[in-house]
C-alpha cells in the first residue's frame, strides 16, 4: 500500500506541467497522444508523421517525468508490439474491412488505407474529430477516402452496429488498451454487441488486453530484469490513470481462464496465436542489445494475441 501510495506522489508529481502545457486537450485526447508518442518514439516513420500534423510538443520528456528512460523505451516497445500484431494479423488473413475501437492516432489508419482496406475507427468525441481531420492528409488524397471516424461509445448498439454495417463482408474488430478503462457492465455490453456484428458479418475480434500485465512485465523483465517489472507496470498504470482521469481495471479477471468463461459466456471462442512472427521490421530494435533482442524474440512468439470468434463461425 505504501508503495502504490509513494508512486503515485512521484507520478502525480512530474505530470503537473505537462498537463498544464496541453490543458486544451481532453483527457481521452491526451492519453492518445501520449500513446502516439511512444510510438513515434520507436521510429516508426507513420507514427512519426500523423504526431507531426498533430503539432503537438511531446507531452513528455526528461524534464517532466521521473524515470523517463525506462519508462519511454519500455512503453515504446509495448505499443509497437501492440501495433505490429495487428497489422500482421490483418495482412496474413487477407482483412479488407477493418473496425478499430478506441484506437487512437493510430498508424494503422494510415498503413491500411493505402493498403486498400476499409478503416473505420470507433472513438470518443475528441479523437473522433481531430483524427478525422489529421489522418486524411496524412494518408493522402488518393486512399483518403478508406478512412473514417465517427463517435462511438461501445455500449451503444446503434453506433456499434450502424458502423459495422458500412463494410461490405468479414470484419477485423481491433481492440488494443480500451478494456482496461471499462467497468464490468460496459465490457459485458461491449462483448454483446461484438458478438452480434461478428455473426452478421463474419470475421473475428482481436485484441491482447486479456494479457496485457502479463505481455507487459514480460517486456519490463527483459529491459531492467525480473526484480524491476512489477515497479515498472505499477508506475506506468498510475502514469495513465492521472492522464486519462479514470481508474485502470486491470484486475477484472483474476486469470486468463476466468477470461475465457466470461466470453464463451457471451457466446464467444477464443483462440491464441503467437503475438508476432516476424520481428526483423521492428523499430524499436535498433534501441536494443542483441540479447535484449532475443528475449524480445520470444515474448513476440507468445500466444497473447487472442482471436475472438462467434461459436461455429470461422475466421
Amino acid at each position: 500500500m505504501f508503495k502504490k501510495i509513494l508512486i503515485t506522489l512521484l507520478i502525480f508529481s512530474t505530470i503537473l506541467t505537462a498537463k498544464v502545457s496541453a490543458a486544451e486537450f481532453e483527457m481521452v485526447s491526451y492519453s492518445a497522444l501520449v500513446k502516439l508518442q511512444w510510438l513515434a518514439n520507436t521510429g516508426q516513420p507513420e507514427a512519426k508523421k500523423i504526431l507531426k500534423a498533430i503539432d503537438k510538443n511531446n507531452i513528455f520528456d526528461k524534464t517532466n517525468l521521473r524515470d523517463y528512460d525506462r519508462l519511454e523505451l519500455l512503453n515504446s516497445i509495448f505499443q509497437e508490439l501492440n501495433y505490429a500484431s495487428s497489422v500482421e494479423y490483418v495482412r496474413k488473413n487477407n482483412y479488407t474491412n477493418i473496425m478499430d475501437i478506441g484506437g487512437g492516432y493510430t498508424p494503422r489508419a494510415v498503413v491500411f488505407a493505402r493498403e486498400d482496406r476499409k478503416y473505420i475507427g470507433a472513438e470518443l468525441a475528441a479523437v473522433a474529430v481531430s483524427a478525422s481531420e489529421i489522418i486524411p492528409k496524412v494518408i493522402g488524397k488518393n486512399y483518403s477516402q478508406n478512412v473514417y471516424y465517427d463517435e462511438v461509445l461501445v455500449e451503444d448498439r446503434e453506433a456499434m452496429l450502424g458502423n459495422a454495417g458500412k463494410f461490405n463482408g468479414k470484419i477485423c474488430i481491433i481492440e488494443n488498451g480500451l478494456q482496461i478503462y471499462l467497468t464490468e457492465e460496459r465490457n459485458e455490453a461491449m462483448f454483446d454487441l461484438i458478438r452480434e456484428i461478428l455473426q452478421k458479418h463474419g470475421g473475428c475480434f482481436i485484441s491482447t488486453d486479456f494479457a496485457t500485465k502479463d505481455f507487459f512485465k514480460e517486456i519490463a523483465a527483459a529491459l531492467y530484469g525480473q526484480h524491476q517489472a512489477q515497479l515498472l507496470y505499477d508506475e506506468t498504470k498510475v502514469m495513465y490513470e492521472e492522464l486519462f482521469d479514470s481508474e485502470i481495471f486491470d484486475d477484472t479477471f483474476k486469470s486468463q481462464a476466468e477470461a475465457i468463461q466470461f466470453l464463451n459466456a457471451h457466446g464467444l471462442q477464443v483462440r491464441q496465436v503467437p503475438l508476432l512472427t516476424d520481428t526483423s521490421k521492428l523499430y524499436c530494435t535498433k534501441k536494443l542489445s542483441k540479447v535484449q533482442i532475443e528475449k524480445l524474440n520470444q515474448i513476440a512468439a507468445k500466444n497473447y494475441l487472442w482471436v475472438i470468434t462467434v461459436r461455429d463461425i470461422g475466421i
